[in-house]
């Protein structure tokens, strides 16, 4: 009754009386290219006149603002055009969820949804202002792929790696786990760099797509050997982290194809009967000197 008792006060005092509303707090978690809902409901039955979604680390610049029955596009921040929406333009029942399009990691953080709303109070127009609804968006990649693949000796096979395609790639590697410091193919700044490359890929690698469209980093393996077996992984520099993600692992097995053994046998029989002959020519020349 206190509390109403003040509220009525400033009613009294003043034609303007904000009454505030219990704040709200959410965790949101979504992957790059997708498009998520931030939910924010006001009280219902109430007219609606501005509503503000923020985030604390743009400073003056909003991600989205309504006010006077329309959108106030002069200050929103520039990655948020054309990006960003009302779940529902006509805030029925009060909700005044933000639709986000397309995200990418940049958007990660926390938002602020304010609601303003008006109602009459004893022939006065009283403004009540929300508390912020406040909602954790983090913006991950995908877990790791992990894939088994398996190969004939002297194909040329791909490993393939896909990265968000909404993401700006200036790096790429590729390693196998076995060779340390050393690396399968290291893409930098839209070159191979050669001097940290396993000698054994040299000439022998690349990536599918130099252009990375669609996010697409996949790696061509040419004439593949027995000594290429072994654990792959893909690897983005991701440059909001300053730091390498691994995005896939790929476990290749290499084999002989059915039958090149049986080659292999049946090649070294003439061999091995040609060095017999050899030796046994041998040893007569010999026996025959020894004679005369």
């Amino acid at each position: 009754m206190p509390a109403l008792s003040s509220a009525s006060l400033c009613c009294t005092l003043f034609s303007v009386c904000f009454l505030f509303i219990s704040a709200d707090q959410k965790n949101i978690k979504a992957v790059p290219g997708q498009t998520v809902t931030l939910p924010c409901q006001a009280p219902k039955h109430r007219h609606i006149i501005v509503v503000k979604w923020s985030r604390c680390d743009l400073d003056t610049e909003y991600v989205l603002l309504y006010r006077d029955e329309q959108f106030d596009l002069e200050n929103q921040h520039p990655s948020f055009k054309n990006r960003v929406d009302l779940q529902d333009r006509q805030m029925k029942d009060g909700d005044v969820s933000l639709i986000l399009k397309d995200v990418t990691i940049n958007d990660t953080g926390t938002y602020e949804c304010r609601v303003v709303q008006t109602k009459t109070n004893h022939g006065k127009r009283v403004y009540l202002k929300t508390d912020p609804i406040i909602i954790n968006l983090s913006v991950v990649l995908p877990e790791q792929k992990v894939d088994n693949i398996t190969a004939e000796s002297e194909q040329n096979i791909i490993l393939p790696c896909r990265a968000p395609n909404t993401l700006l790639i200036p790096a790429v590697e590729w390693s196998r786990r076995d060779l340390e410091t050393q690396s399968v193919l290291l893409y930098w700044e839209k070159g191979i760099v050669t001097y940290l490359q396993h000698l054994s890929f040299k000439n022998r690698v690349d990536l599918q797509d130099r252009q990375m469209k669609d996010g697409d980093v996949s790696l061509i393996l040419k004439d593949v050997t027995i000594n290429d077996t072994g654990t792959y992984e893909c690897s983005i520099f991701m440059n909001e982290t300053r730091s390498w993600k691994s995005i896939s692992i790929i476990y290749l097995g290499v084999a002989d194809p059915p039958g090149q053994t049986e080659r292999h046998v049946g090649l070294s029989v003439p061999a091995v009967l040609l060095v017999a002959a050899v030796v046994v020519f041998l040893i007569y020349r010999k026996n025959k000197q020894k004679t005369n």
